[in-house]
């Protein structure tokens, strides 16, 4: 059986803490996708999610340590459009209430079967194919998570990693509020930063995307992206 075409420009990350289910769903799944990266518990989820390209989360919950839902809780507090599908060996109710709050795009009790595979990852290649649209900022900038490529009055403008890394937070969150916390926890995950580094990075993305009012300051709560064209 072969899945959603789409998958196969999407980096998928799989957390179980079963190596035996870990290696098999590689083997099934690995030629549907660009990359799978596999992690064995949320620590290591965590490290993937903030070194890799990731499109895509499948996550077992019960773990040992933190579960599943813990791991989807963060990411959901940065990025709320990256589809998550949950596995379970349990229909517990109190799991299936906080999947369901966290705006899940599948929620799979196992055994895992390609019907119930497929479904979920249909529904996740729609959220795909939205999101990996060239994306309009303005009538004269746009960005295309696809290729990382940001235009400027028609012209291409190299993004840094941090810059990219800023900016599809921002887009990922749309006109929602990102406060410093959140960015400092996606640019700089393991290390304290100043004021001044956040600043400075603030100022380079303004600058390349050339219309200030873009990117907009909220007083005392942090930054949003208008997605609007600017007034000039």
């Amino acid at each position: 059986m072969k899945f959603n075409p789409h998958l196969k420009y999407c980096n998928l990350l799989y957390i179980d803490d079963h190596a035996n289910v870990r290696s098999d769903i590689y083997a099934l799944l690995s030629p549907s996708f660009k990359a799978i990266f596999i992690a064995e518990d949320v620590a290591a989820a965590r490290r993937l999610y903030q070194d890799q390209e990731i499109d895509l989360i499948i996550t077992d919950i019960e773990m040992p340590g933190e579960d599943g839902l813990s791991f989807v809780e963060q990411v959901r507090n940065e990025n709320h459009k990256i589809p998550i599908i949950v596995l379970t060996a349990f229909t517990d109710t109190s799991y299936l209430l906080r999947a369901a709050n966290l705006q899940i795009d599948g929620y799979i009790t196992k055994p895992l079967t390609f019907d119930k595979l497929g479904n979920a990852f249909d529904v996740a290649a729609k959220k795909l194919i939205h999101k990996q649209s060239v994306i309009k900022l303005s009538n004269d900038i746009s960005y295309d998570p696809a290729t990382k490529q940001l235009n400027v009055d028609n012209s291409a403008v190299s993004l840094g990693r941090k810059e990219r890394l800023l900016l599809e937070l921002f887009i990922n969150n749309d006109t929602q509020i990102v406060s410093k916390q959140v960015i400092e926890k996606t640019i700089w995950p393991s290390t304290d930063i100043s004021d001044s580094a956040l600043k400075n990075l603030l100022n380079e993305l303004r600058t390349k995307l050339k219309y200030d009012n873009i990117i907009v300051n909220q007083p005392a709560q942090g930054w949003f992206i208008t997605l609007q064209k600017p007034t000039t």
